[in-house]
């Protein structure tokens, strides 16, 4: 399977392989940003899981809306995060994590909890993404909260 490099950008580019990173920059400035849905993530009983969960949100804010007007990109972010979120429920849902706190994490991590509203000004857009420059290079050399990976290891 081939993937796509930062400058690959066509409708059959693969989404980028997965992998964890570190990165949790524009952290602060994703959490203030707007959205239509104010879902928040209910503590899971387990304080490093509910970090994690937080982080990945944040970031996914970032990239999620940043990537938006790249429509084959954006395309691959939102399916890896789709992918990531369904697992990271399932690892959620094994280790017994009540399911209020499990739908609350679903609902804050649905794309469009994420994306800016309708009404957002195209300046608050550009702002979140200026305060973020390195997005895309973060997210294509995956330093990234990457929840399957990452969230079994907060139940240890």
């Amino acid at each position: 399977m081939t993937h796509p490099t930062p400058t690959a950008r066509g409708p059959s580019a693969s989404p980028p392989p997965r992998g964890e990173g570190m990165g949790v920059g524009g952290f602060l400035l994703a959490l203030a940003f707007t959205t239509q849905a104010t879902a928040q993530v209910i503590p899971t009983g387990t304080p490093a899981a509910d970090i994690l969960l937080s982080q990945a949100i944040a970031e996914h804010r970032v990239f999620l809306t940043c990537s938006a007007l790249d429509p084959a990109i954006h395309a691959q972010i939102l399916t890896n995060w789709q992918r990531d979120t369904t697992a990271a429920a399932a690892i959620l849902a094994a280790q017994d994590v009540p399911d209020e706190a499990i739908a609350a994490f679903t609902a804050a991590a649905k794309p469009e909890a994420l994306l800016p509203a309708p009404d957002t000004s195209f300046e608050d857009v550009r702002q979140l993404c200026d305060a973020n420059p390195d997005w895309q290079q973060r997210y294509f050399q995956l330093n990234l909260t990457v929840l399957d990976l990452k969230l079994p290891g907060t139940f240890e």
